[in-house]
């Protein structure tokens, strides 16, 4: 893995973190104050708006913990190669995804199975 890409990739992963945590505070803060408002005329819209923060957090939180592990796998000398295969990843899906844990065909096969125990 060059040098420069790794470089390059731990400024945006860290970069993006700190968006990300930014954003999950907003988040929090709106549902303190969507909890505390006692005037909600629609108990639907209320439980809406209850759903898609908490929906919203989560996805947050999912990427954070993906960039950490990005971050902790650059530590460790292991970026760039796939978790599962241990072929490099190729630098155009690092360019798109920096996070990326697994090749493209890997991940490719997760999402399938993934896909297929859900159903």
């Amino acid at each position: 893995m060059e040098t420069i890409t790794v470089e390059i990739n731990v400024e945006r992963l860290t970069k993006r973190r700190e968006q990300l945590l930014t954003t999950l505070r907003h988040v929090e803060s709106e549902q303190k104050e969507v909890e505390q408002n006692t005037e909600w005329i629609d108990r639907a819209a209320y439980e809406s708006r209850v759903a898609l923060l908490d929906e919203l957090k989560r996805g947050y939180l999912t990427e954070i913990k993906q960039i950490d592990k990005a971050l902790e796998r650059i530590e460790k000398h292991q970026y760039g190669s796939c978790a599962a295969c241990h072929d490099p990843i190729d630098l155009r899906r690092l360019q798109a995804a920096p996070e990326a844990e697994y090749c493209g065909a890997c991940a490719k096969f997760r999402e399938g199975f993934e896909q297929q125990s859900e159903a």
